[in-house]
């Protein structure tokens, strides 16, 4: 009895810490947070005038060979 209500006890103790971190760390645990979901829009996001500018610098040194 005694080893089944330790066991039961650290079986909570664990579970709060995997709620805590879940809820506060959600990208330690595989899940979408806010940090990686702002990484994902950023990613997402159109790319930027300096790469436009390079991609047609590539274009035109393609059309001339």
């Amino acid at each position: 009895m005694e080893l089944i209500l330790s066991m039961s006890i650290f079986f909570v103790i664990i579970t709060m810490i995997f709620v805590a971190v879940a809820v506060f760390l959600p990208e330690w645990m595989g899940i979408t947070g806010k940090k990686a979901k702002k990484i994902i829009e950023e990613q997402q996001s159109p790319p930027s005038e300096q790469h436009s500018a390079s991609d047609e610098s590539k274009a035109d040194s393609n059309n001339k060979h």
